[in-house]
């Protein structure tokens, strides 16, 4: 800016006053020389004082992660400025100028702010302050190795901006081979010959193999599908052969025909009437006495009454005809008890395996 310091002083007056000199009266200009000099002196300093102001004074722009500020600053550096308002770079934050660089007016400063991402893996959790934009640069970051089956949850293309968390699923799969049986099935063939109730093996069956491989898949080492993907008959099922009776007729070597419903094997043991097989004395009231209240005697067996009701008709294999009467704490399931009158026949029988028929008769009532 020029400054007309003669128009200046132009703006001040001068003042007139008369003298005597030499024994003369003159006429002398005062002039307000210092006067007019200091105001402009002042003048000129504050001008310069406003420009130098203006020359120094800044106005920055700064863009904290991403919230932006305008500030104004006599500061002369990056460093010196961001000192001045108390604004901290962390160690994982990112200052995109050198902090030496030197403030011009309009500059931009820019702070990107690392951000608390948790990544979680079966292996371990994960705090990282990162400045990455998305999850796929955050894992890379942290150095998490992902295999080809893993599952990232968000995707790896998700922006960082409104997430804290990262799951990481490590996923396996395994083929596993099992054996299993295939089960035979039985071909049932009618035999007129052999009792109705009973069944003949002529054939054991035979039960084949299977091998299967199954394709297992495992999320951070917990089942969590299976599907099978191969099936392998390593050996073929052999089917039994089993004739089963229909005959439904006895006929004695006198040539009496006697008719029943069905025929069982039972084992089939003795008892009398002594203290040794009821544990009751000739003078106990109930002495003698079946279950069914009928008096012992020949022909009176004892059953399971789940297996063969009381009351009912039998013809017993090498001992007759019999009553199912009485029942004993030992006579269960498949086992009768045949009633004989002295010790020493029960002794004798001893214990066999017999053929029990359920003869095509009333039931006796008690």
């Amino acid at each position: 800016m020029e400054i007309n310091f003669h128009r200046l002083r132009s703006l001040f007056s001068s003042q007139k006053e008369w003298q005597y000199k030499n024994g003369q009266l003159v006429r002398r200009f005062k002039k307000s020389v210092y006067v007019g000099g200091g105001v402009a002196a002042i003048f000129v300093l504050a001008l310069t004082a406003t420009m130098i102001f203006n020359i120094l004074k800044k106005d920055i722009i700064i863009v904290d992660g991403g919230r932006e500020t305008n500030i104004s600053t006599f500061k002369s550096t990056v460093a010196e400025v961001l000192a001045e308002k108390g604004i901290e770079v962390g160690p994982d934050d990112r200052l995109m100028t050198d902090l030496n660089n030197r403030l011009a007016d309009n500059m931009k400063i820019e702070i990107k702010r690392a951000k608390p991402v948790m990544i979680i893996t079966q292996e371990r959790d994960i705090l990282l302050h990162t400045l990455a934009e998305t999850v796929g640069q955050v894992i890379q970051e942290a150095g998490v190795t992902l295999g080809s089956s893993d599952k990232v949850d968000p995707g790896m293309d998700t922006p960082i901006d409104d997430i804290d968390k990262i799951n990481i699923v490590r996923v396996e799969e395994r083929v596993i081979t099992q054996t299993e049986t295939i089960p035979f099935e039985n071909e049932i063939k009618k035999n007129e010959n052999l009792e109705k109730g009973l069944a003949k093996v002529i054939r054991q069956g035979k039960a084949g193999k299977k091998e299967t491989s199954i394709k297992v898949l495992y999320e951070n080492g917990v089942e969590a599908k299976r599907e099978v993907i191969a099936e392998k008959i390593i050996q073929e099922p052999v089917a039994g052969i089993i004739e089963e009776g229909t005959k439904t007729t006895l006929v004695s070597s006198r040539g009496t025909v006697t008719r029943f419903v069905k025929a069982m094997e039972m084992v089939a043991t003795a008892y009398d009437a002594t203290y040794a097989s009821t544990g009751k004395t000739p003078d106990h009231p109930q002495y003698g006495i079946t279950r069914s209240g009928l008096k012992v005697r020949h022909g009176i067996v004892a059953v399971d009454p789940s297996v063969i009701p009381l009351g009912t008709w039998l013809y017993v294999e090498g001992y007759g005809e019999a009553l199912a009467a009485d029942t004993g704490g030992a006579i269960k399931g498949n086992r009768i008890d045949l009633y004989f009158d002295s010790p020493s026949d029960v002794a004798k029988y001893g214990k066999k395996k017999v053929k029990v028929y359920i003869l095509d008769k009333p039931k006796y009532k008690f």
